[in-house]
């Protein structure tokens, strides 16, 4: 991504009020690992985009960007998924090759200036000092995502300033237009040497990784005009800056070309083609002063993430729109619950019809009419649910119920057996994922 076209300074300020509101993805213990061996481990590397920064984040603030709607996807796949970010704002190419290579050299933390200094992350200490947590990481991951490069060409965009608005690269004496060319070759060939080095040096830790890099957006606003391009910069400064990109991508295509070429499963996620497709919408380059900002909004990252999935799946998915009086939708093993019966939530917890799950999941169950009880049998663990019951039995043993008892539910004819639902798949040892803003409960093996 080219950094916005305005003072540097401002790019300062719009990562500084992230403070540490970009949280770090569900951690894939040793512990977690050990329990759930068949996880698909998904590790995101890179800037302020892989971080999911969005301008006017707080210390509040909770990032949904890319990286999150991969791990989505990956749900919706039927994936035992859990992810880790360790996106850095405002790191460059080469601060990430240094850091990956640190961490496949064994060390177990870094300070911040031996890997790039002057860096503006408010957490770059804290993440840096998961070095060690990096390596297993990265050795256990099925997915790596990478988006860098963006800030390698901060400087250049400085060049092409006039106070606070870009110069026209026309107008510029032939010098500084060749001392601009210079600079753009050399920081090319320095993106493509880093991309690769960082590449190997994933590669060297987990052979059999997908790996897949995003490429460059270029924020420039433009309209057509009888099929013409007309940017809202000087014509001849876009101009540049789009050959820039296009030489951008070239590396980029040759890049992923030679590690395909020895076997690397390595794709390009069009993060362009996703951002440019509406500039003004999907980043807030379009406004005023301080509100100008280059990164994704939250419908960016989305189209962003689309694009990644797209790469990865073949596919985005989404759950179907809610009828009235529907809370939540229940996707189970990658399969969204179509049921006449409408699941309940009752105190924060999700209820379901049992025979809805217990089909989806393919799991057996009986029912002892005596003490309205119903045993439910996955593979080798069973679950005992008991109407009114404060406990479930699991494999025998009987523990607290962290949700309201299962009940009957009355319906036009007939009444159905209603069960927790975390209670219920997490006794069976299903993983259960709740994404609140899709207001969506994943049931996956």
């Amino acid at each position: 991504m080219y950094s916005k076209l305005r003072k540097t300074a401002g790019i300062a300020v719009a990562a500084a009020v992230v403070a540490s509101c970009l949280t770090q993805g569900a951690a894939l213990s040793a512990a977690e690992t050990a329990a759930t061996p068949e996880t698909y481990d998904i590790v995101a590397l890179g800037d302020s985009l892989a971080a999911g920064y969005e301008h006017g984040f707080t210390a509040e603030s909770v990032p949904y960007g890319f990286v999150e709607h991969v791990y989505e996807q990956a749900l919706f796949q039927g994936l035992r998924a859990e992810y880790e970010n360790y996106g850095v704002i405002g790191l460059k190419s080469e601060g990430l090759s240094k850091w990956v290579a640190a961490a496949a050299a064994g060390e177990a933390s870094v300070g911040k200036d031996s890997i790039q200094p002057g860096l503006s992350d408010p957490r770059a200490d804290q993440i840096f000092a998961q070095t060690a947590q990096l390596k297993k990481d990265l050795q256990e991951a099925e997915l790596v995502l990478i988006a860098i490069g963006g800030n390698d060409f901060l400087s250049l965009i400085k060049n092409l300033q006039n106070g606070d608005s870009p110069a026209a690269y026309e107008d510029m004496a032939p010098a500084d237009q060749q001392a601009l060319q210079t600079a753009l070759d050399s920081l090319l060939s320095g993106y493509e040497q880093q991309l690769k080095a960082t590449i190997e040096e994933v590669r060297k830790l987990q052979p059999n990784a997908q790996i897949v890099v995003a490429n460059q957006y270029l924020p420039i606003p433009f309209a057509k005009i009888k099929g013409e391009v007309m940017y809202y910069i000087p014509q001849s400064t876009a101009e540049f800056l789009v050959d820039g990109q296009a030489k951008l991508l070239e590396i980029l295509e040759d890049v992923i070309g030679e590690f395909e070429a020895e076997q690397v499963d390595i794709k390009m996620a069009d993060a362009a083609a996703a951002i440019e497709k509406n500039v003004l919408i999907y980043t807030n380059v379009g406004k005023k002063g301080e509100e100008q900002d280059v990164h994704p909004t939250r419908d960016g990252y989305a189209a962003m993430g689309k694009a990644f999935a797209e790469a990865i799946f073949g596919e985005f998915k989404t759950v179907s729109k809610k009828p009235a009086g529907v809370p939540i939708s229940v996707v189970v093993n990658g399969k969204e619950l179509k049921t006449s019966y409408t699941p309940r939530v009752k105190n924060g917890r999700t209820f379901v019809a049992i025979a809805d799950i217990t089909d989806a999941i393919g799991a057996a169950r009986t029912w002892d009419a005596k003490t309205n009880t119903a045993t439910i049998k996955l593979k080798n663990r069973t679950v005992e649910l008991t109407i009114g019951a404060k406990t479930i039995k699991v494999d025998g043993k009987t523990v607290p119920l962290n949700a309201e008892p299962a009940y009957f539910e009355q319906f036009p004819g007939e009444k159905k057996t209603y069960v927790p639902l975390a209670a219920l798949s997490e006794g069976l040892g299903l993983q259960v994922e709740y994404r609140e803003i899709l207001d969506t409960a994943f049931i996956n093996p």
